[in-house]
């Protein structure tokens, strides 16, 4: 199955593993990649992907440079080192003070060239992309992003990227487990409910750039509200 393919078909089903499946907390900490699962049309509650994995070593070797266990212990750890980016915050103080932004940037970044313009660069795409959340509604405004962030994006596909490592024997079940574990945990002091969850995710999505908004917020829409998604009844992280 193709991605673009693959992509249509989640808006259709919600798939689950009627083998091997988990429950309670450690289903819990499983959906955190829930809204990258529905994008791969995996199963949302196994450890088992149910992607063909050819599928699975095309996404991790060549979209993710993974091709080893080091490789992919350092991806996964990265996603989660990017949530306690505190330049961010700066960022968010520079865009809610668009007179002063210069001043702000550039008082309180590193004055090397290349770390002044990736922050100078998410700064731009965030005045491009939270007038967008808000018109289409996501958002009512900005002060929602400004605790959670894109940490839904950085931990859900973090959980997802590790049920695949975990299927090519990069990190073993014990280590999957206690990495969703961690994720869950962590993304707990950024959102509070699933809600906040996709929203978070939508907007780091939106940041990096993917396109088809309308896509991804139908994806939330379908795991918070259809009556066989896992999340159906779920509030609170």
């Amino acid at each position: 199955m193709g991605i673009l393919s693959k992509f249509l078909s989640s808006f259709k089903s919600i798939r689950l593993n009627d083998k091997n499946t988990v429950s309670g907390y450690l289903l819990d900490h499983l959906l955190i990649g829930s809204m990258y699962a529905e994008q791969q049309s995996a199963y949302l509650n196994s450890y088992e992907t149910g992607v063909n994995r050819s599928d699975i070593i095309k996404l991790i070797e060549t979209y993710w440079g993974i091709s080893d266990q080091n490789q992919a212990i350092e991806t996964l750890q990265s996603l989660h080192d990017r949530n306690q980016d505190e330049n961010l915050d700066i960022v968010y103080k520079a865009f809610e003070n668009p007179e002063n932004y210069v001043d702000i940037l550039r008082s309180n970044l590193s004055n090397e060239d290349e770390a002044f313009e990736y922050y100078l660069d998410h700064f731009r795409k965030l005045r491009k992309v939270v007038p967008e959340l808000i018109e289409q509604k996501i958002i009512t405004d900005f002060s929602q992003l400004k605790k959670i962030k894109d940490s839904g994006w950085n931990y859900g596909r973090s959980v997802f990227l590790a049920r695949c490592c975990y299927e090519l024997g990069y990190i073993s079940e014990k280590e999957l487990i206690e990495y969703l574990a961690k994720s869950h945990r962590e993304l707990k002091k950024y959102c509070s409910t699933w809600k906040e969850y996709t929203i978070s995710y939508i907007f780091g999505r939106a940041i990096w750039g993917g396109g088809n908004n309308n896509g991804m917020v139908q994806i939330a829409d379908d795991l918070l509200n259809n009556n066989r998604s896992p999340l159906k009844n779920k509030t609170y992280l």
